[in-house]
């Protein structure tokens, strides 16, 4: 029961305070989450980890990875949230947590799914943010003063009350197996590559004009089947487009 909660990893990008780490460990095992991945921590003190996972939070340290980079955290990720206490365009499709709750766990019936958390003091990045499917925001006062590990344990009580109430009523049977993020990545990569080359996206700035298309892909949740095939339009295009410059070039 509550399987699909066993799928769900914890991402800690830069955390600044070693107690974060161990609380949110605490909380990851409290909830029943899958486990806990950190990126590039700034300070990583054993005792103060230790300290504050206390006995529950140790299993969720023990089998803790820790990363270079965003991109290799999420590697194996069919999906990933990203977490911000600011709203704007930058941001991406901006939820909050109980309303992603029943998308999340669908997607981790399916594979592994990352909840991405910024540093305390500034939150991620906007090419972190654009990494994942869409972002969370905590509806919070304008005191908005939730610590790191506080705003794990809100994002986890709730998926882990969202799943608790989905297994009380028949669900659909999964659909296939989503791309991992890095087969995903890459497929948006290739596809701003060729329609640059047609002149459909500038070429000063492609990422900011193909947010639209990003965003209809993230949506769709392509299998690897899907990818290879988008893939090989992308292939074709830059082929067609290597063509006509050629042509362009003995014209002159």
């Amino acid at each position: 029961m509550l399987g699909e909660l066993k799928n769900i990893q914890v991402v800690l990008v830069r955390p600044r305070f070693p107690e974060n780490i161990g609380a949110a460990a605490r909380a990851i095992a409290n909830m029943g989450l899958g486990g806990l991945r950190v990126v590039m921590p700034q300070k990583y003190r054993v005792k103060s980890v230790n300290a504050l996972a206390a006995s529950a939070g140790a299993p969720v340290l023990q089998s803790m990875t820790i990363h270079p980079d965003l991109d290799s955290a999420l590697a194996d990720a069919v999906a990933a949230f990203a977490t911000t206490a600011r709203t704007g365009e930058k941001r991406g499709r901006l939820t909050s947590p109980r309303n992603v709750a029943p998308e999340v766990l669908s997607l981790a019936e399916r594979g592994t799914v990352a909840l991405v958390f910024g540093p305390e003091d500034r939150g991620l990045t906007t090419e972190e943010v654009d990494a994942c499917r869409l972002s969370v925001n905590i509806p919070t006062t304008e005191a908005a003063s939730l610590n790191l590990a506080q705003a794990v344990m809100v994002l986890a009580y709730e998926l882990r009350t969202s799943a608790m109430e989905r297994h009380g009523r028949k669900t659909r049977a999964p659909r296939g197996k989503p791309a991992p993020l890095a087969e995903l990545n890459g497929l948006k990569e290739h596809l701003v590559q060729a329609l640059v080359a047609i002149g459909t996206l500038p070429a000063d700035n492609p990422k900011h004009f193909f947010r639209p298309m990003k965003l209809a892909l993230e949506r769709a949740e392509p299998t690897s089947e899907e990818v290879r095939a988008l893939r090989g339009i992308a292939r074709q295009i830059l082929w067609l487009a290597r063509q006509v410059k050629t042509e362009e070039e003995e014209e002159e």
